[in-house]
C-alpha cells in the first residue's frame, strides 16, 4: 500500500449550481440520474458563490461509487462485492496512513456494514436454511452465512440491514407474525443481531484466533475473528455476541462465564474492525467482511490488476477502493490516478469515433471540472454518476481516447489564475444557453453563441406524421412504407405499409422504453400529416401528455397553485438563448425554483429549448354558416376552418386549418413539447465540440469558442 499518496482534497463545494448538470449523459446514460439531477441542483444553488483553492496539484482523485451523501449521492447498497484476477488485500487507513495487511485469501471479497440484522434461524439442515433464504429473499434482502460447531457445518439466514435495534425489531416482529416465514423456521426462534460484542483478547496470529473462535462456537456462542485498530495498530482478536443490545450482550457475557471456558471477555473497544464471516452463496463460499467503526479500509490487488465490483453493473476499475461507514451507510470509493480517471470519463462522455480535436477538447474540459471540485462530495471528489461526469471504469477506455488525454496532459482552463467549473452538455440544439436560463446567475466565461450540433442528425431517418384508418395518429420511419401517389378526400398524401407487424410510435424514434401505440400490416394505407426529423438530442419530441398528467406533475414537483385541471400551457418569457425561464399553467405561472427545472416539472424533458403545442376539441367556423364534413382515411375527418362550421372532429382525429397545417384533435386538452437540445445547454456541447472540429477547428479553438475570457494552461 502507498502511504503517501498526494490525492485531491480541497475542501470548499465550488460553484455546485451549474455542476450538477454537467454531462452529456444521453450518450451513455445511467439507471436513475434524470430527475436527481434536477433535484440537487436546487439544492446546491446557495454555494455556486463559494470558490475553491486553486493550483493545488495531485496524482489521484476520489470518485464516489456508492455513498449515502447529504447531496448528490450516487446510490446506496447494502453490500459490496469485489473480485479480481489477484488475491485482495486490505490495509487499514487511520490517519491518512496505512496499517498492516490484512490478507482476504482469495480473489473474491464481500463488505457490508456491522449494523442491525434479524437472525431469522440457524440450522445444520442446509435444505431447510436454503427454503428459509428463498423465502425471506422474496421479500426482503437476506443472506445464508455458515459457520462450524463441534464439526459440523450450520447455517444462519440474517435479514435486512438496519440502522437502529428499534427498526430490526419492528422488521423481527413483522417476520414472526408471517406464518408462512414461521411455518419453516422448524420451532428455531428469530432474533436481533446487532454490533454488540465483547473480546476475548488480541493473538499474535489469526490460526491462535480461530482457535479461540472455535472453542466459542462449540459452546454455541456466536463468535468472530476480527481485524481491528486499536491505538493505531491492526490487531487480530475474537469477539463474540452480535449482541441486539448491549442488555442481551450482558447475557452473552454470563453465558461465557457460565460455562467455564477458559477465556475471558471485556467489552470491544476499537476505532474501526473487519468481523470475518463466511457467506454460502449457492455456487460456493466467500469471504464477508463487516464493517464497525469509523476507520476506512484500502482495498487492493496483490498483483497490479482491475478490481470489479458486481453491484456496479460488474463495471472494473483501476487503482484502489476504500469501504467505510458513512452517515452509518457502506460507502465505496475509488481512489485511481486522475489521468486514468479521464481516460475512463471521456469515453464515457463522448464517442471515441469522433475526431480527436473534439476528443482534446473533452479531456481539457474534464480535467478541468475534475479538479474544480474539491470535497464536495464529503468523502469525495466527485461521484461516478452525471452528477458529475459518467465513469464507468476500464468498459470505456479506448486508445483513441488514450491519446487525447495523453496529448493534453495536464491542461486546464484557468481565469484570472483560477480554474473555472468548465461544465458542459450534450447537445445545445443550436445554440448554448445563457446560465440565467438555467439556474441563475452569471459568469463571464458562459455566453450565448451558435453551436453546430445538426451533426447528430447525420444518417438518421425522415418520419411520417401519419393517421391511421382508425383516425388515431402516430409516427412511422420513412423506410417501412412506400409512398404512393394517391391521396385521401382531405388531400393528405397516402403511403402503404410494407411489412406485417409495423410500429407506430408516439413519437419520432424507436426507444426501448417506450411501447408502440399500435401495430398495422402490409398494405394499410396511412395519410401523411407532415415529415419530421428523427427524434434525437438535436431535434425531439415529447407527448403528447393529457391534462390530467400535466396537472399531477405540476401538483406533485412545483409549488404551482393551480385553479383547477391544467387546459391551457403557455411559454410566456424565453431567455437570450430562446430556453423558456417562465411558464404558466391556466395563466398562473409555474412555480419552479429555477428555469431548468422546467424538464423536471413536465415529465423530463431533454432541455429547456422547446415550443408547447397544445390540441382539444376543434370546432370550425364557416363563413357561409353551412355544415360539411370530408371523410379521411378510414373515416376520420379532416375539416376546413374556411368553409364549414359546427364540426366536430372525432377524438384523435385530424383538423385542417386555414393555414393548411394539420393537427390532431382530443376532447380532453393535451400537449406535446417539441424541442431542440439534451442537457441544460451551458457552456461547451460536445455535438458542437464534434461539429466545429468538422469544420477544422483545433481542441485550444474548440475550447475558446464555447469558454469565453479564458486562459488554456499547463498545471
Amino acid at each position: 500500500m502507498k502511504n503517501n499518496r498526494n490525492v485531491i482534497r480541497r475542501t470548499a463545494v465550488g460553484m455546485l449550481a451549474g455542476a450538477l448538470l454537467v454531462s452529456g449523459a444521453s450518450l451513455a446514460p445511467l439507471p436513475g440520474s434524470g430527475a436527481q439531477l434536477i433535484a440537487h441542483a436546487a439544492e446546491a444553488a446557495a454555494d455556486k458563490d463559494t470558490v475553491p483553492p486553486q493550483n493545488v496539484k495531485s496524482e489521484d482523485i476520489r470518485v464516489a461509487l456508492f455513498a449515502n451523501l447529504s447531496k448528490g449521492s450516487p446510490g446506496e447498497t447494502a453490500r459490496i462485492t469485489m473480485s479480481s484476477t489477484s488475491k485482495l488485500q486490505i490495509a487499514a487507513r487511520h490517519n491518512a496512513e496505512s496499517i498492516g495487511i490484512v490478507d482476504a485469501g482469495t480473489e473474491q471479497v464481500r463488505f457490508s456494514a456491522d449494523d442491525y440484522k434479524v437472525k431469522l434461524i440457524e440450522t445444520k439442515d442446509k435444505a431447510v436454511a436454503t427454503a428459509v433464504l428463498k423465502k425471506a429473499q422474496a421479500s426482503d434482502d437476506a443472506i445464508m452465512s455458515e459457520m462450524q460447531r463441534r464439526g459440523t457445518t450450520f447455517y444462519a439466514i440474517y435479514v435486512g440491514s438496519y440502522p437502529t435495534g428499534k427498526a430490526a425489531n419492528q422488521a423481527l416482529t413483522r417476520l414472526k407474525n408471517d406464518g408462512s416465514v414461521v411455518s419453516l423456521l422448524k420451532g428455531y426462534e428469530p432474533t436481533v443481531a446487532g454490533p454488540h460484542y465483547v473480546q476475548t483478547g488480541t493473538y499474535a496470529s489469526s490460526n491462535e484466533a480461530k482457535a479461540v473462535q472455535k472453542m466459542l462456537l462449540d459452546a454455541d456462542v456466536d463468535a468472530f475473528v476480527v481485524s481491528m485498530i486499536s491505538n493505531g495498530q491492526l490487531l487480530t482478536s475474537v469477539w463474540a455476541g452480535q449482541a441486539g443490545s448491549e442488555a442481551q450482550l450482558e447475557q452473552t457475557k454470563a453465558s461465557i462465564e457460565r460455562k467455564n471456558l477458559s477465556v475471558s471477555v471485556r467489552p470491544a473497544q476499537a476505532q474501526g474492525a473487519l468481523i470475518h464471516t463466511l457467506e454460502e452463496t449457492g455456487t460456493g463460499s466467500l469471504t464477508h467482511l463487516r464493517v464497525n467503526g469509523t476507520v476506512k479500509w484500502l482495498v487492493k490487488p496483490a498483483e497490479p490488476t482491475n478490481i470489479k465490483i458486481s453491484e456496479r453493473y460488474e463495471r472494473a476499475y483501476r487503482g484502489e477502493m476504500e469501504v467505510s461507514l458513512h452517515n452509518g451507510e457502506l460507502a465505496l470509493v475509488n481512489e485511481v490516478p486522475l489521468e486514468q480517471y479521464l481516460i475512463s470519463v471521456v469515453g464515457g462522455e463522448v464517442y471515441s469515433s469522433w475526431p480527436q480535436e473534439a476528443l482534446k477538447a473533452q479531456a481539457v474540459a474534464a480535467r478541468t471540472f475534475a479538479l474544480y471540485q474539491g470535497t464536495k462530495f464529503e468523502i469525495a471528489n466527485v461521484v461516478d454518476t452525471t452528477l458529475s461526469q459518467a465513469y464507468y471504469g476500464v468498459e470505456k477506455e479506448h486508445p483513441n481516447i488514450k491519446k487525447a488525454v495523453e496529448d493534453t496532459a495536464g491542461e486546464v482552463l484557468m481565469q484570472n489564475g483560477k480554474l473555472i467549473e468548465a461544465i458542459f452538455n450534450s447537445n445545445a440544439g443550436g445554440k448554448t444557453a445563457d446560465p440565467s436560463e438555467v439556474w441563475g446567475g452569471s459568469y463571464d466565461y458562459f455566453q450565448v453563441v451558435d453551436s453546430p450540433d445538426d451533426a447528430v442528425q447525420e444518417g438518421k431517418k425522415s418520419w411520417y406524421h401519419v393517421v391511421m384508418p382508425d383516425g388515431k395518429s402516430g409516427y412511422i420511419r420513412e423506410d417501412v412504407v412506400d409512398m404512393t401517389e394517391r391521396h385521401n378526400e382531405a388531400g393528405f398524401a397516402l403511403v402503404s405499409v410494407q411489412e406485417d407487424g409495423t410500429n407506430i410510435r408516439p413519437n419520432p424514434a424507436i426507444q426501448s422504453d417506450v411501447n408502440p401505440i399500435a401495430k398495422v400490416n402490409k398494405g394499410t394505407s396511412l395519410a401523411v400529416l407532415e415529415t419530421v426529423a428523427e427524434s434525437t438530442e438535436m431535434n425531439w419530441v415529447r407527448g403528447p401528455y393529457t391534462s390530467e398528467q400535466i396537472t399531477s406533475w405540476l401538483k406533485s414537483r412545483t409549488k404551482t397553485a393551480l385553479n383547477g385541471p391544467v387546459t391551457s400551457l403557455e411559454i410566456t418569457e424565453r431567455g437570450p438563448s430562446g430556453r423558456a425561464v417562465k411558464i404558466e399553467a391556466n395563466g398562473v405561472q409555474v412555480d419552479v425554483s429555477y428555469p431548468d427545472n422546467f424538464r423536471y416539472a413536465f415529465g423530463g424533458l431533454p432541455s429547456t429549448l422547446f415550443d408547447i403545442v397544445s390540441t382539444d376539441a376543434y370546432t370550425a367556423a364557416g363563413v357561409d354558416g353551412k355544415t360539411k364534413a370530408l371523410n379521411g382515411v378510414g373515416g376520420a375527418q379532416a375539416v376546413s376552418g374556411t368553409n364549414q362550421s359546427d364540426v366536430k372532429v372525432p377524438e384523435n382525429g385530424v383538423k385542417l386549418g386555414a393555414n393548411e397545417k394539420s393537427g390532431i384533435v382530443n376532447s380532453e386538452p393535451s400537449f406535446l413539447f417539441v424541442g431542440k437540445g439534451n442537457g441544460h445547454g451551458v457552456g461547451m456541447s460536445q455535438w458542437g465540440a464534434k461539429g466545429l472540429s468538422d469544420q477544422g477547428y483545433d481542441y485550444k479553438k474548440i475550447l475558446q469558442y464555447y469558454y469565453k475570457n479564458v486562459e488554456l494552461v499547463k498545471r
